[in-house]
């Protein structure tokens, strides 16, 4: 009997994930190393590495390299980490933390140029709520460009850059208000924080659509709840985006053990109860 050889995926009936590079259906991975532990219990050296990307590096757009990583490990192997995610297509960025610790330490210049000359061609920024100029960010972001970085715009909860702040919602437009000038000045993509959606509640579908219908769909990222903060809220969070703006919208802060549930979770299966028993 002669039998139709097929993929497995064709078999089962999945759809082919987009090729690279794409604008949506994007997952973004995040890299904490070896020093996160007890809040993290995934290593990510290279060796480990290389054998993960050869099974995930298909799926995978962007990576968060944590910011303990860049200020602690050796400049040698985080170059060398930095061309392994390179050579699968993954473009690894700093996220918003680095830039903190340097608006910190007022350093932002000098942090500009560090990343770049390690290899890094993405930085993340964030909302400061009127705390930076937008002549101080202008010259930051080219700055950024002229060492050959794109820019990620990352909105924040106002708690996120001031502690002591009261926990409230900002408006669709004020989200895009920040946004803009970003994106009209080496921006690619606005992020979403994930506290953003949870304190917006109910009026969160109808703050975000907003955003998207101003900025564009395929500008948006999606964050997911990092582990730390609660074992399976990033479950909870990626199916509510999934379920509300489509399974191809790009999801960020996905963690090595996550990855290869994200296309299935897009695809619409919903296997709570079994990921679940594993925590």
């Amino acid at each position: 009997m002669d039998v139709q050889k097929k993929q497995l995926g064709e078999l089962f009936g999945y759809p082919q994930i987009p090729a690279k590079p794409r604008d949506t259906h994007q997952t973004w991975l995040k890299d904490v190393g070896f020093d996160e532990a007890p809040w993290y219990l995934e290593n990510m050296g290279l060796i480990q590495l290389e054998d993960f990307l050869e099974v995930a590096g298909s799926n995978l757009d962007f990576v968060k390299i944590v910011t303990t990583q860049v200020s602690n490990y050796p400049t040698n192997w985080l170059k060398k980490k930095i061309s392994l995610y390179q050579r699968f297509d993954i473009e690894p960025y700093l996220d918003h933390t680095y830039f903190m610790l340097a608006f910190k330490h007022g350093v932002v210049e000098e942090a500009i140029v560090a990343g770049a000359e390690l290899g890094f061609k993405v930085i993340e920024y964030m909302s400061t709520y009127g705390d930076v100029s937008e002549k101080q960010w202008k010259s930051w972001r080219q700055l950024t460009l002229d060492h050959g970085m794109k820019i990620i715009y990352e909105h924040h909860p106002e708690r996120n850059w001031r502690k002591n702040a009261k926990e409230s919602p900002s408006s669709a437009e004020d989200i895009i208000k920040g946004a803009i000038p970003f994106l009209e000045h080496g921006g690619f993509k606005v992020m979403l924080d994930h506290e953003e959606f949870e304190i917006q509640g109910d009026e969160a579908q109808k703050h975000f659509n907003h955003v998207i219908d101003e900025i564009g769909f395929e500008k948006i990222v999606f964050e997911a709840t990092s582990p730390k903060e609660g074992p399976m809220q990033w479950l909870d969070d990626v199916t509510t985006y999934f379920d509300i703006f489509g399974a191809d919208c790009n999801v960020s802060n996905i963690m090595p053990s996550q990855t290869m549930y994200i296309e299935a979770l897009r695809r619409g299966e919903r296997p709570g109860p079994l990921i679940k028993n594993k925590y």
